[in-house]
């Protein structure tokens, strides 16, 4: 019987349609990339033969590729139309079978590409197709023959893969790629169990291991098959370990690597091999992205003040902290109008609310001065004086009772010189202080206390002209001290400003919410549902179906912003009117961040 025109069609289809893969999750979604010249062939062929089915097709094309008197071009185009009428169900395939996998979001393409080694070269295609008799009914379909060649294919590169590929298959002419695969190490190892020093070690020879073995053994031009990823030989180990015993006393390596003895070539063996199993297992249990810009997007927060040291828990905390600036803050407000300042009275409460920098600020200092007839200098000083230098003054009090400086430097240099606690934000900043040193006083310093060397054994290291003594040493740790105590400074005024930053958007924020509870019970539910729940303005609308949605939201941010206004006149003495616009933005900025727990 004759197939219909839809049939005919729909049969045809299957042997011209190719599918892009590189789109959608899930379930993916492919967009059809037509090939005109294969499209013309086919609906010759279903014309000329309208009562072909499946089979029929699969065994014309077959015939033409597996015999050596048709034309290349002939040939070539069989095996494209065979490679269409496969090609949905490869895509299909790789995300059916593998979508629940390690790495599936990172790997799909690359087994896409697999699997196109064998579709689209030729002698491979013919290799496999040769082995298939479509006139052999017991035998299975041509396309599941075909798919269980390809799902084998990905299994084998899964199972099988080299571990030196699995190690080193980054990028060695982008710092950035090295970094994002480091970072990615880093996670792997501290997953697997690994610890610092080792950890820092680890990585530390990898990076020298990576391009010794990639420029040995992969992009060696006189290597013949550059796909595959062969066994480091020990000269690689032997090269990577030179550069692993010279360099890790340079001033940005880690210090963690100045510790111990030279490392042999074996230990660099051992501890490639220790990051290879650490990767296969994190790739047996979590899925991480490919996107190099992974480790990029995420922004290290700022270190404000933390405890000292875990282990002593007689130092501050930081309730005690929070507590004594608070206690602080509220005798200093009290005793504003006895400063001496160019500030009139009424209005030296609105400073630190109004123009203190922060998400909320109301205004900025120049605008402030403008608004009070003083300058914007009087302002800066005001601030500066009489607000943060108390309280960075009351910080250093309360810290010089816990924190001996000498006696914390001390401890650091003899017990974890090459171990630092990453999380401890003193030890950061003796990294950070150590850096500040130049690079001969930081190989003395990584000498003495992390190789442990002798004075003689110093001297004869870096080729003094002049012995190494003890007073050298006293020298070096005294001017770390006195970096390390800068520093500490820094940071403690660093803490005042995100302290007071947050204190006083605090006070605008419970002004903001006082006057959210003012507002009706209808306004209320429908900011909170475009702020809190982020639900779009139509799909509210179907909510309250009556009330005009964009109105009812304009007319609230507009009390809100009049609520303000009233509050800052009334409290801090200070009339905002012509500052209408900087309150909307504040206004804004305020609903844009509000949390359901806040209202």
């Amino acid at each position: 019987m004759v197939k219909d025109k839809g049939e005919k069609h729909e049969m045809s289809s299957k042997f011209y349609t190719f599918y892009d893969f590189g789109y959608g999750s899930g379930s993916p979604p492919f967009k059809p990339l037509v090939q005109n010249q294969l499209r013309k062939r086919i609906e010759k062929l279903t014309k000329s033969e309208p009562e072909w089915n499946e089979s029929d097709y699969i065994q014309h094309f077959r015939g033409i590729l597996l015999n050596n008197t048709e034309s290349d071009l002939e040939k070539r185009l069989a095996h494209f139309h065979l490679v269409a009428h496969i090609d949905l169900d490869r895509c299909y395939l790789i995300w059916r079978n593998f979508h629940y996998f390690p790495f599936y979001a990172a790997k799909s393409e690359e087994y896409y590409a697999l699997t196109n080694e064998i579709l689209f070269q030729q002698q491979k295609f013919e290799k496999y197709l040769k082995k298939y008799n479509p006139q052999n009914k017991e035998e299975a379909s041509f396309k599941t023959y075909l798919l269980s060649i390809l799902k084998n294919l990905i299994k084998a590169e899964i199972n099988l893969r080299s571990d030196w590929y699995l190690l080193c298959n980054v990028d060695i002419n982008s710092l950035r790629k090295i970094k994002n695969f480091g970072q990615k190490l880093r996670k792997s190892l501290e997953s697997y169990g690994s610890q610092e020093p080792n950890i820092s070690q680890y990585i530390f020879a990898w990076q020298y291991f990576v391009p010794v073995y990639k420029n040995n053994l992969i992009n060696n031009p006189n290597r013949t098959n550059n796909q595959k990823w062969p066994q480091p030989r020990n000269i690689e180990f032997t090269e990577t370990t030179k550069y692993y015993n010279i360099y890790r006393f340079q001033s940005d390596s880690p210090l963690q690597v100045s510790s111990g003895k030279d490392v042999t070539a074996e230990t660099i063996k051992k501890w490639m091999k220790i990051c290879i199993q650490a990767l296969r297992q994190a790739e047996s249990i979590l899925e991480v992205s490919r996107d190099a810009d992974i480790y990029e997007k995420q922004i290290e927060p700022i270190d404000y003040w933390v405890n000292l040291d875990e282990q002593n828990e007689e130092l501050v905390s930081l309730t005690k902290v929070e507590k004594v600036l608070k206690e602080e803050i509220k005798k200093i407000e009290v005793n504003l109008a006895q400063i001496r300042s160019n500030i009139p009275h009424k209005s030296r409460q609105a400073v630190m609310p109004l123009c203190y920098s922060n998400r909320l600020a109301l205004l900025n200092q120049e605008q402030l001065a403008s608004l009070l007839g003083i300058n914007q200098g009087t302002i800066s000083r005001f601030i500066s004086q009489h607000i943060e230098n108390p309280l960075l003054d009351i910080l250093k009090d309360l810290l010089a009772l816990q924190l001996d400086i000498d006696s914390y430097l001390d401890r650091f240099l003899a017990e974890r010189f090459t171990n630092p606690n990453k999380e401890n934000m003193l030890d950061k900043l003796l990294i950070e202080s150590l850096k500040n040193l130049d690079d001969r006083q930081q190989y003395i310093l990584k000498l003495y206390y992390g190789q442990k060397n002798s004075l003689k054994e110093i001297g004869l290291k870096i080729n003094s002209q002049q012995e190494i003594d003890k007073s050298n040493i006293i020298v070096l740790r005294n001017n770390l001290c006195e970096i390390f105590t800068q520093k500490i400074d820094k940071q403690n005024k660093k803490y005042i400003k995100f302290w007071l930053k947050n204190y006083y958007q605090n006070i605008i924020q419970t002004v903001l919410l006082k006057n959210l509870e003012r507002l009706s019970t209808l306004n209320r539910e429908i900011i909170t549902q475009k702020y809190c729940q982020k639900m779009d303005d139509s799909e509210i609308g179907k909510l309250y179906p009556q009330c005009d949605i964009d109105k009812i939201i304009s007319e609230t941010k507009q009390q809100l912003q009049n609520h303000l206004i009233e509050s800052i006149k009334d409290n801090l003495s200070v009339t905002l009117d012509s500052h209408d616009s900087q309150v909307k933005s504040v206004i804004d900025n305020w609903l844009a961040n509000l949390i359901h727990l806040e209202i």
